[in-house]
């Protein structure tokens, strides 16, 4: 079931790749390393936050690096060249054109454009301000679901026999749940009471059951996280803006490491509770052929 969750999470991810966002090259808007900054960023009427600076001539021109320009969009740019205020060309700045989306977002707030490279050379532009695009909220809910699946199965491992984990969520929230349940029942459609539960309810459960033994900061720490998390969850499942500046946008990529961190932490956890009870089971079983062999 894990290595089956594993393979259809990289297969999805590795399926929205980086491409689907990125600004091809054929529509640059590009400037040269003699032009002036100033008059470069009063022609980008279309709000690039990094424009491709050229070198060469005679059909040869060549990308030697990038100029940032969000900093302009209310402010007047220096009068100075391009080549006094540009980043030249680094590795640290290509990505694969056929890299996922989720590759991208969890270090755009601190590389925030990457110019997109395969076998015919740079291909294309990606920065922070795409983050709003269709396909980066198709990969961002997708990450999001998939954690929330994990959680329920965590959850269903800590508490086997599902007796437990209603008790640790509040008596007015079991009132709500238990409502929802009677409905469902009523319909004919219920598999397991725990599919019911909201995001919020199963943060509180899994904190309870598999955490109980942190400290308590380090829940408090993991509750923060979570509420992140559900705020992100909340603004793509009602079509919200959720990454409009370049402060929101950071957020969210500190918000998918979180996603991608809690994901193994709880892996983590459900390998040691499934180890403890295997070793607890195999405990009871010598200990059974121990006394069936005494006289």
């Amino acid at each position: 079931m894990e290595t089956q969750e594993r393979d259809d999470f990289s297969s999805l991810h590795t399926g929205l790749n980086v491409s689907m966002i990125a600004t091809a090259r054929d529509r640059f808007d590009w400037c040269r390393l003699d032009d002036s900054l100033q008059s470069v960023a009063e022609r980008n009427v279309r709000k690039f936050d990094f424009m491709p600076v050229l070198q060469g001539g005679d059909g040869s021109d060549h990308i030697v690096g990038i100029i940032r320009l969000d900093h302009y969009f209310e402010t007047s740019a220096p009068a100075v060249p391009v080549s006094e205020a540009y980043q030249p060309l680094h590795e640290s700045y290509l990505i694969g054109a056929d890299a996922s989306i989720l590759s991208f977002v969890r270090e755009a707030d601190t590389r925030p454009f990457r110019l997109l490279i395969s076998d015919q050379g740079i291909v294309g532009l990606v920065s922070l301000s795409d983050l709003q695009k269709l396909p980066v909220r198709a990969a961002l809910f997708s990450l999001v679901t998939g954690l929330e699946i994990t959680m329920t199965e965590a959850i269903q491992t800590a508490d086997p026999g599902g007796k437990d984990w209603i008790n640790c969520i509040s008596a007015e929230r079991q009132v709500d749940l238990q409502k929802r349940i009677r409905e469902a029942k009523q319909k004919g459609g219920i598999v397991t009471e725990l599919l019911f539960t909201q995001f919020c309810e199963k943060r509180d459960i899994l904190i309870k059951l598999l955490f109980r033994k942190e400290t308590i900061p380090r829940r408090k720490e993991l509750a923060r996280k979570f509420r992140r998390i559900e705020e992100l969850r909340n603004d793509l499942a009602h079509a919200n803006d959720y990454a409009v500046d370049n402060q929101s946008a950071g957020d969210v990529c500190a918000t998918v490491r979180d996603i991608l961190d809690m994901r193994q932490l709880i892996a983590q956890r459900v390998g040691e509770i499934s180890e403890t009870g295997t070793r607890g089971t195999r405990s009871a079983a010598h200990g059974y052929q121990h006394n069936a062999g005494s006289p």
